[in-house]
């Protein structure tokens, strides 16, 4: 009789699976196509390993979003070895991709993850918080940008532990040790994004949204300037909710101020609901094992139809510059990609179909150019290759740091009166001209 097969404990399996980051990287071939997760979620020490690598394996391809480091399968030299896939254009990958090592793949992010499933990628991996009593670690603060169906179709499963890491109240950004092929334990600090400097601008444009947000209504903002001002003026709000794709330091904020209760939402009351965050340590530490939030894959959080199921739903976004039809340019400027789509039409379509709700799409009524001339982001036309974002068939509506115009069902002519009157005053009358030159008026 044979005897029985020894059973050996996560703690065990863990030891036998940790391994540096250079022979984590080892393990990488030619022609593999890995997914990177993003933000903070991108592992600094196999990145950096797998960097050295260059000249050792050829087109290796690695999927990413919103990276906040620089890592030399970045640089232009090493294109032969290492190119770059990525659903979300921060300042690293607009830098990649005028070195031609990085292609934009259009996408709203509530796809990322079918993008991932769909993209044949063999090798996964990410940055995870250590395990806890059962085995299981989480895949922390940027844990949606890789979903669990794509780590388990992967070959291989690349897991860098850092105990600097939240452990976030989520069920989706679980993996446990049995899942896992590599271990890199790194301790790196968390990157921290500070606070951004409100302005002048975005204050006005700040008050002008708090004044149509209700007490009760479930909010989703984003970050920056714009969503620091908004969160700050909503101070005097009752019982707000939140279902949003990022979690920042302004929700914190509120949740303190005993103004984000949640205690009126209509679908998961009592929640802040998000799907990523950035922040600084002590947002980290605010969120690490709060379950007052709850964490989901972006493909649940941006789901138009789960959005939808909040009452009172107000998603607040950013555009790039409007033509005088309505349509919002969010992501380009002429043919060079400044962002990508994000969550943006997601949000406008969820809050389309949530009763109650609004959707809201921001801009500062100009810009400096490099001349030092000021221009209108109000447009009687968008530049030559500008990609739209939402269709000016969805827009509904549009503030700046001059009002506040609802487009919603408005004819070409009451659009184009609509979006002069809160242009800047400088170019109200070239606009009017330019909106009559095209039979508009």
């Amino acid at each position: 009789m044979k005897a029985a097969k020894k059973q050996i404990t996560w703690q065990e399996e863990y030891q036998s699976k940790l391994m540096t980051a250079k022979e984590a990287a080892a393990r990488i071939k030619s022609g593999d196509r890995i997914a990177l997760s993003g933000g903070t979620c991108i592992p600094p020490a196999f990145c950096t390993a797998l960097s050295e690598r260059a000249g050792d394996v050829k087109n290796v391809t690695l999927a990413l979003g919103y990276a906040l480091g620089f890592y030399g399968f970045m640089a232009p030299e090493n294109k032969d070895s290492f190119s770059i896939e990525t659903m979300f254009v921060g300042p690293v990958e607009r830098m990649c991709m005028e070195f031609g090592v990085s292609a934009y793949v259009p996408q709203h992010l509530g796809d990322v993850g079918a993008f991932t499933e769909e993209g044949n990628f063999n090798v996964v991996t990410s940055v995870a918080t250590p395990p806890d009593e059962n085995g299981y670690m989480t895949r922390s603060l940027f844990g949606s940008f890789l979903n669990k169906n794509t780590i388990d179709k992967a070959d291989t499963v690349i897991i860098e532990v850092n105990r600097n890491f939240p452990c976030m109240n989520t069920e989706a950004f679980k993996i446990h040790v049995s899942e896992v092929d590599c271990i890199i334990e790194h301790d790196a600090q968390v990157f921290e994004v500070p606070e951004i400097t409100i302005t002048e601008t975005e204050e006005k444009i700040a008050g002008f949204i708090a004044d149509m947000i209700p007490d009760g209504a479930t909010i989703q903002l984003g970050f920056g300037g714009l969503g620091n001002a908004i969160g700050h003026l909503l101070k005097g709000k009752k019982d707000l909710g939140m279902h949003a794709e990022v979690i920042t330091p302004s929700v914190m904020e509120l949740m303190k101020a005993g103004v984000m209760t949640g205690r009126k939402k209509n679908y998961k009351p009592g929640k802040v609901v998000g799907a990523f965050c950035v922040g600084t340590k002590a947002f980290y530490d605010f969120i690490d094992g709060n379950m007052d939030l709850e964490f989901h894959e972006i493909s649940v959080i941006n789901n138009p139809l789960e959005i939808a199921k909040n009452d009172n739903l107000i998603s607040i976004n950013n555009a790039l510059m409007f033509d005088l039809t309505g349509q919002a340019a969010s992501e380009s400027i002429g043919t060079k990609q400044y962002s990508g789509t994000g969550g943006q039409v997601n949000f406008v379509h969820g809050a389309k179909l949530s009763k109650g709700g609004k959707s809201i799409l921001t801009l500062n009524s100009t810009y400096t150019d490099k001349e030092g001339n000021l221009r209108s982001k109000i447009l009687p036309v968008l530049p030559e290759g500008t990609v739209v974002t939402t269709s000016r068939n969805d827009v509904q509506y549009v503030v700046t740091e001059y009002g506040v115009a609802n487009l919603r069902f408005k004819s070409i002519p009451e659009r184009a009166k609509a979006l002069i009157a809160i242009a800047h005053p400088d170019f109200r009358e070239e606009l009017l001209e330019e909106a009559k030159k095209h039979g508009w008026l």
